[in-house]
C-alpha cells in the first residue's frame, strides 16, 4: 500500500528495541469523498503479552483518532501475527513466528512495511521459529558422526564422507539452538536463570564436542579420538535433553498460571454484585479461558496417554461451550437473587466449569483427572463375551477344560442377550427370538462338543459342520441382538427433544407445577437414552466410537440438571427476558449435545440394522394409520404422521452419512436418488393428503373418506423407505446379509384389510383371482398368521437350500462358463431358483403367481436344453460308470424340472376356513423349496459328471469337443490395497487422533505456547 493512503494513522508503531510480539493488521478508512481506503499496518509492543492486547490497544488508537475526528470511521481486520525482534544498536530487525489465536502472519508484507520506517536497517525474516527445527539437524549431524559402521557398498569406488563439513553443519546446528535457548530465557525471567543454565551447559558440551569431532576428523582411524568424540556427542545431547525437561516444566508452570487466573476469574463471576461487574469480570474470564484453551490444546497433543489425552479434550470441550451459558445463568441470578432456582442454576454451571478447569490442572500435574475417571474403557463387555466364544469354538478340544471354559462363556453370553431382551419397550415377538437364539446356540455347542468327543481332538465332516452351524446361530444371536438395540434407538430417539420441548412449553406459560410433571418426565426420559447408550455400547468393538457414546452421555448428564433448573427458573418468572434467553441458552445446548450423542450413536451402529428395523417401524406406523383412518381419529393420524416423517427424516440422515464414506459412483448415485425420491416426492405428498383429512376430521367428525385413496400413500411411503434400503444393500455381499428375514417376512405382510384394500384400490387383477391361482399365491396372506412352529419348518428348508446353494458355488461356479453351455445353463438354472424362493421370503424380482410360473416354464426350458447337451456328452462317452451316472442324473434333472413346474401350475386347495388355507400354503412353499434344492442338487452332480465324461477318456480324432473345460481367472486385485468400508468410516471417528510423539517436541511446542492471542 501507498504510504499516502490514510496518512493520518502511522504504517508501523512499534517499540524501539527488544523482542517483543506483533500483529499485521488490513485498516479500512473511508476519505473525505466517502471512498474506501485500504492499507496494512504493523503494530508490535513489549508492554502486550499477548497478540489480543496489541489488538486491544490498537482499538484504542483507531477509537481515539475518530473521536478526535482526525478519521470518520474505521473498520480493521487481524490479518496475523508473529514476533520481532529489534536490535537497535545493530540495526537489526527480525521478524518470525506466529501468532496461535490469529494465525501467522504474511511476514514479507510486514517487512516490506517495516523497510519504510526503517531505511537504513537490515530487516529480514526468518520461518525458523521453533527449536526443534534446530535440534533436528543437530541430531542428525551428531549421529552421523559417531557412526561406527559404514555399509560397504559390493561394487563401485568407496567414497569417505567431508567430516569437515558435517563438524561444520554441527557447529552451526548447536549455535542455532543456543541462540534460541537463550531467546526463551529472556522472555520468560522468571525463569532465566535455570535456562541459561541449561543453555550454558548445552554451550560447553557443545564446544567440546566441536574440538572432539575436528580432531576425529584430522584421525579418522584413531579409536581413542573416536571414543573421545562419542562421549563428548554423548554429553551434548544429555545437556539437550535436560534442557527439554526444563522446557517442559517451564511450559507447565505457564499453564498452571493460566489456570490460577482463570479460576480467580471464575471466583469473581461468583461474588459479582451487579450486571456491570459481571460484565467485567466476564469479559476477563473469556479472553482468559481462551488462553488456557489454546495452551490446554498444545498440551493434549503432546500427550503420549490416550487415557489422559481424551479426558483433557473432554474438559476443554466443557470450557468452550459453557461460555454462554454462565453468561446467561450468572445475569439470571443477578436479576433474581430470591428464586432458589436462578442460583442452583447458576451454580451447577460453575460447577461444571470449575471441575473442567480442575481436569486441566491435573492433567498438567500428572495426576489422573477426576472428570471421565468412572467411564469404562475398552469394547462392550458382551461384544467381547462374542469374540471369546466364537475364538475358543475354534481351539483345540480338551474334554475338561474347553467344555468348562466354552459352557461357562456361553453362560455370559446368554445372560447378557437375556438382559437386552427384558428391556422395556422390547417387543414380545424379538424378545422371544432372542431366547430362541439363545437355545438354538446352547444346542450348537452341545452338538459340537458331542462330535468333539467322539474325535477326541481330531477333525472330520461332522465336526466342521457342527462348528459352522455354532457359528451360524451365534451369528444370528447377535443379530438379533442388534436389531434389538437398534429397535430402542429408533424408539428412543424418534423425537428425543419433545420432552424437553414440553417442559419449556410449560415454564414459558409460568405453570410451576405442569413443570414439575414434565420434568419427571424429562428425567425418565433422559435415563432411557442413557440406558439405551449403554446397552449400544455393549454390544460393540468400536473402542473409540463407544468412548465418544460414552462422553457424549455423560456431557449430556451433567447438563440435565442445569435444564430442569433453568425451566423452573422461567416458570417463576415467565416474564423475565434473563429467564427465557437463559432457558433459550440450555434448550439449544441441550440439543446440541442431544445430536452429538445420536451421531455418536450411529457410528457404533451399521445402517443395514437401522434401515431393516426404521422399515419395519414403518410399516407399524401404517397399520396404526388405516386403523385411525377408519375410526375417524384426526389427533392420532396427526401424530402418526409426525413418527412417519420422523423416521423417514431418519432414514435419510443416516443414508446420507453413510453415502459419505464413499466415492460418488453408480450405487451412491442410486441410493442418493432413492432418498430424494422419499423425501421429495413421497413424503410431502403423504403429509398433504394427512393434512387435509385431518382438517376435513376436525370440521366434520363423520364425513365420509375415500380409504382407497390413503392407503394407496401408505403403500407409497412404505415402497419408498424399501427401496432405499433395497438400494443401500445393493453392494453388500452373501455373507453380510440377513440369511433369513423372518421379521421383514412377517411384518410385511399386512392384515387382512389392508390387504384387502391395496387389492381394492389398485384394481390389481392378479393370478390369485384367476383360474391360475396356486398355493404359492397365498403364503404372503398365510404367513401372517402361521405358528411359530410353521414358520420354523419353512426356515428349516430354507436353510437346506442355502447349504445346497453353497455346495453349487463351490462346485459349478469355479468353471468358466464362456465356451461352455452346461456351466452356463446351470448357472441360469440356479438364478432361477433363488429367485423362487426368495419369493416365498419376500424377496427377490418375482412379485407374483404369473412370475412363478413364467419362472417355473423358464427352468424346463433350461433342464431341456442341459437335457439334451449332456446327453450328446454321454452318447461320445465309451460304456463305463462314468456314463451310467451321468444318464441317472441327467433323469434326476429333467424329474425335479417337472416337478418344480407343477408345483407352480397346481391350483391351491383352499377350503372354507382359514385352516385349509395355512395349510395348503405351507406344504407349496415348502415343497417349492425342497424340489428347488434337489433340483440344485442334481444339476452340481450333472455338471461334475458330464466334466468326467467329457475328460477322463480319450476321443477318436473326428470327434469335437462339445465344451471347453476351462477354470475361471482369479478376480482382478488393485495394484493399490483399497480401503475397507470400515476403514473408511474409521477415518470419521470423533476421536483424539494418536500420533506419533516426536522426542524433542516439548521444547519445539514452548516457544508457541506463549504466541497466544
Amino acid at each position: 500500500m501507498a504510504d499516502v493512503v490514510i496518512p493520518q494513522v502511522p504504517d508501523v508503531d512499534i517499540d524501539p528495541k527488544g523482542v517483543f510480539k506483533y500483529i499485521l493488521i488490513k485498516l479500512t478508512v473511508p476519505n473525505t469523498d466517502g471512498k474506501l481506503e485500504e492499507k496494512n499496518i504493523v503494530r508490535g509492543y513489549a508492554s502486550c503479552p499477548y497478540h489480543s492486547d496489541i489488538n486491544d490497544k490498537v482499538t484504542e488508537e483507531l477509537q481515539n483518532l475518530k473521536s478526535s475526528k482526525v478519521i470518520r470511521d474505521w473498520r480493521s481486520k487481524v490479518l496475523g501475527g508473529g514476533r520481532i525482534n529489534h536490535d537497535s544498536n545493530a540495526k537489526d530487525l527480525k521478524v518470525y513466528g506466529y501468532s496461535q489465536g490469529y494465525g501467522k502472519a504474511d511476514h514479507q508484507v510486514a517487512v516490506d512495511i517495516l523497510k519504510k520506517k526503517y531505511c537504513d536497517y537490515n530487516v529480514t525474516w526468518s520461518d525458523e521459529g521453533s527449536v526443534e527445527r534446530q535440534l533436528r539437524p543437530l541430531v542428525i549431524h551428531v549421529t552421523t558422526l559417531v557412526k561406527s559402521e559404514t555399509p560397504r557398498k559390493k561394487k563401485g569406488k568407496l567414497k569417505s564422507m567431508d567430516a569437515i563439513v558435517l563438524v561444520t553443519a554441527v557447529e552451526r546446528a548447536i549455535k542455532n539452538f543456543i541462540e534460541k535457548g537463550e531467546q526463551i530465557a529472556n522472555e520468560n525471567p522468571d525463569f532465566s536463570k535455570e535456562m541459561l543454565a541449561a543453555v550454558e551447559e548445552v554451550r560447553t558440551t557443545g564446544n567440546a564436542m566441536s574440538v572432539a569431532s575436528r580432531e576425529f576428523a584430522q584421525s579418522p582411524c584413531d579409536s581413542q579420538k573416536r571414543n573421545e568424540m562419542v562421549k563428548a556427542a554423548r554429553n551434548l545431547l544429555s545437556a539437550v535433553t535436560r534442557l527439554l525437561i526444563l522446557a517442559d516444566m517451564i511450559d507447565v508452570q505457564l499453564l498452571l498460571k493460566s489456570i490460577q487466573v482463570v479460576e480467580d476469574n471464575l471466583e469473581n463471576v461468583r461474588n459479582a454484585k451487579n450486571p456491570d461487574e459481571l460484565a467485567q469480570h466476564l469479559k476477563l474470564y473469556n479472553r482468559n479461558a481462551r488462553e488456557l484453551l489454546t495452551q490446554a490444546g498444545r498440551r493434549q497433543q503432546e500427550l503420549t496417554d490416550p487415557r489422559t489425552r481424551d479426558d483433557l479434550a473432554a474438559a476443554r470441550a466443557v470450557l468452550k461451550t459453557s461460555h454462554t451459558m454462565l453468561l446467561t445463568a450468572s445475569r439470571a441470578y443477578l436479576a433474581h437473587p430470591d428464586v432458589p432456582a436462578a442460583k442452583d442454576n447458576r451454580d451447577r454451571v460453575l460447577k461444571q466449569v470449575c471441575e473442567a478447569v480442575s481436569t486441566i490442572n491435573d492433567v498438567a500435574q500428572g495426576r489422573t483427572p477426576k472428570l471421565g475417571s468412572g467411564i469404562p474403557e475398552g469394547p462392550g463387555k458382551l461384544a467381547t463375551s462374542f469374540d471369546k466364544f466364537d475364538t475358543k469354538g475354534g481351539l483345540n478340544y480338551n474334554e475338561v477344560r474347553t467344555k468348562a471354559k466354552l459352557q461357562q462363556q456361553l453362560e455370559e453370553l446368554i445372560n447378557g442377550a437375556i438382559l437386552i431382551s427384558e428391556a422395556d419397550n422390547i417387543k414380545d415377538e424379538r424378545k422371544q427370538r432372542i431366547v430362541d437364539g439363545c437355545n438354538a446356540v446352547r444346542e450348537a455347542l452341545q452338538g459340537l462338543l458331542t462330535h468333539s468327543m467322539k474325535t477326541a481332538g481330531g477333525t472330520n465332516k461332522e465336526v466342521d459342520r457342527a462348528m459352522d452351524t455354532m457359528t451360524r446361530k451365534t451369528r444370528d444371536l447377535r443379530r438379533q441382538l442388534r436389531k434389538a438395540l437398534t429397535d430402542r434407538i429408533s424408539d428412543s430417539f424418534l423425537g428425543p427433544n419433545t420432552p424437553l420441548l414440553a417442559m419449556v412449553k410449560a415454564a414459558e406459560s409460568g405453570n410451576a407445577q405442569e413443570v414439575e410433571t414434565c420434568a419427571t418426565a424429562f428425567n425418565e426420559h433422559c435415563k432411557k437414552l442413557f440406558e439405551v447408550a449403554n446397552q449400544v455400547c455393549e454390544m460393540s468393538n468400536n473402542e473409540d466410537g463407544i468412548k465418544m457414546v460414552r462422553y457424549a452421555a455423560a456431557q449430556l448428564e451433567n447438563l440435565r440438571p442445569g435444564v430442569i433448573s433453568a425451566a423452573k427458573l422461567l416458570a417463576v418468572q415467565p416474564h423475565s427476558s434473563a429467564a427465557k434467553k437463559n432457558m433459550e441458552v440450555f434448550q439449544q445446548q441441550w440439543e446440541s449435545q442431544m445430536q452429538l450423542l445420536l451421531d455418536a450413536v450411529d457410528d457404533i451402529t451399521t445402517v443395514d440394522d437401522v434401515l431393516s428395523v426404521l422399515e419395519n417401524n414403518v410399516f407399524d406406523d401404517i397399520n396404526q394409520y388405516l386403523t385411525a383412518l377408519q375410526e375417524h381419529d384426526p389427533a392420532m393420524l396427526s401424530r402418526i404422521r409426525d413418527s412417519i416423517q420422523g423416521r423417514s427424516n431418519r432414514i435419510c440422515d443416516v443414508v446420507t452419512a453413510e453415502m459419505d464414506n464413499f466415492e460418488p459412483c453408480t450405487y451412491t448415485k442410486r441410493v442418493l436418488e432413492a432418498i430424494k425420491v422419499l423425501n421429495e416426492e413421497i413424503i410431502p405428498e403423504f403429509n398433504k393428503k394427512t393434512e387435509m383429512v385431518v382438517q376435513d376430521l376436525v370440521k366434520t367428525p363423520n364425513k365420509e373418506i375415500d380409504e382407497n385413496e390413503f392407503i394407496d400413500a401408505t403403500r407409497l411411503v412404505y415402497d419408498g423407505v424399501r427401496e432405499v434400503r433395497r438400494a443401500v444393500l445393493l453392494n453388500r455381499a452373501d455373507e453380510d446379509l440377513d440369511p433369513e428375514e423372518v421379521e421383514l417376512e412377517h411384518n410385511y405382510v399386512a392384515t387382512n384389510t389392508l390387504v384387502k384394500s391395496i387389492v381394492q384400490t389398485n384394481e390389481i387383477t392378479r393370478e390369485e383371482n384367476s383360474e391360475e391361482m396356486s398355493g404359492i399365491t397365498v403364503v404372503r396372506e398365510a404367513m401372517s398368521k402361521l405358528p411359530e412352529e410353521k414358520k420354523h419348518k419353512i426356515m428349516e428348508q430354507v436353510e437346506k437350500f442355502q447349504d445346497e446353494k453353497l455346495t453349487f458355488d463351490r462346485e459349478v461356479d469355479k468353471w468358466d462358463d464362456h465356451g461352455n453351455d452346461i456351466v452356463a445353463l446351470a448357472k441360469y438354472m440356479c438364478i432361477i431358483m433363488m429367485q423362487m424362493t426368495d419369493f416365498i421370503r419376500q424377496r427377490g424380482p418375482l412379485k407374483s403367481t404369473a412370475d412363478v410360473i413364467h419362472a417355473a416354464k423358464n427352468i424346463s426350458t433350461a433342464g431341456t436344453k442341459l437335457d439334451k447337451l449332456t446327453r450328446q456328452i454321454a452318447e461320445q462317452c465309451p460304456e463305463s460308470s462314468s456314463k451310467k451316472d451321468l444318464l441317472a442324473y441327467i433323469e434326476r434333472v429333467a424329474l425335479y424340472s417337472h416337478q418344480i413346474n407343477i408345483i407352480a401350475k397346481v391350483k391351491a386347495d383352499v377350503q372354507n376356513t382359514n385352516e385349509d388355507l395355512i395349510v395348503a400354503s405351507v406344504e407349496s412353499a415348502t415343497s417349492l423349496i425342497e424340489n428347488a434344492k434337489n433340483l440344485m442338487n442334481a444339476v452340481v452332480l450333472t455338471v461334475k459328471a458330464s466334466y468326467v465324461a467329457s475328460t477322463k477318456y480319450s476321443r477318436q480324432a473326428t470327434s469335437s469337443t462339445l465344451v471347453v473345460w476351462k477354470m475361471k481367472a482369479p478376480k482382478k486385485k488393485p495394484l493399490v490395497r483399497l480401503e475397507k468400508p470400515t476403514e473408511v468410516r474409521a477415518i470419521v471417528r470423533k476421536a483424539s487422533q494418536k500420533k506419533p510423539q516426536n522426542p524433542v517436541k516439548v521444547l519445539s511446542e514452548f516457544h508457541t505456547s506463549i504466541e497466544i492471542v
